[in-house]
């Protein structure tokens, strides 16, 4: 059976969390990527996710200044970590029932990579659930 290690994405891209949201669209374009864990100034521990649908969401569609908002004012507060064996069905059923589309990666206390719900997806059309599933 496939762990998110397997197919997690490293290094995980952040942003703090008084940075403006501006910032954080440019951090996504540049890397091109579609969310960014967000941290405190000191010690760089994961407060929250900022993703395009919340950008999208809470401030496009609102009309509102994303130079003027800071990422503490948009993102979502919920950071749910997984240990590196832990196997991608459980990942993805975790997802589900905690309504997030994003799991971190946690080896001790360092976050090592990220997981995403499309990146369960295209590994299960490529390779299936794994050889023991």
């Amino acid at each position: 059976m496939y762990t998110v290690v397997s197919i997690m994405r490293s290094p995980v891209v952040s942003i703090e969390v008084n940075k403006s949201v501006a910032d954080a669209i440019h951090r996504m374009q540049e890397k091109g990527i579609s969310s960014l864990m967000v941290t405190s100034a000191t010690p760089r521990e994961p407060e929250g996710m900022i993703t395009k649908r919340d950008i999208i969401s809470k401030v496009v569609s609102q009309g509102k200044d994303p130079q003027t908002l800071k990422v503490q004012d948009v993102m979502t507060p919920r950071v749910i970590t997984v240990p590196p064996d832990f196997p991608l069905a459980d990942a993805a059923k975790l997802m589900v029932d905690k309504g997030i589309r994003r799991v971190l990666v946690r080896e001790g206390g360092k976050i090592i990579g990220i997981v995403s719900d499309t990146d369960i997806f295209r590994a299960v059309e490529e390779s299936g659930w794994g050889p023991d599933y």
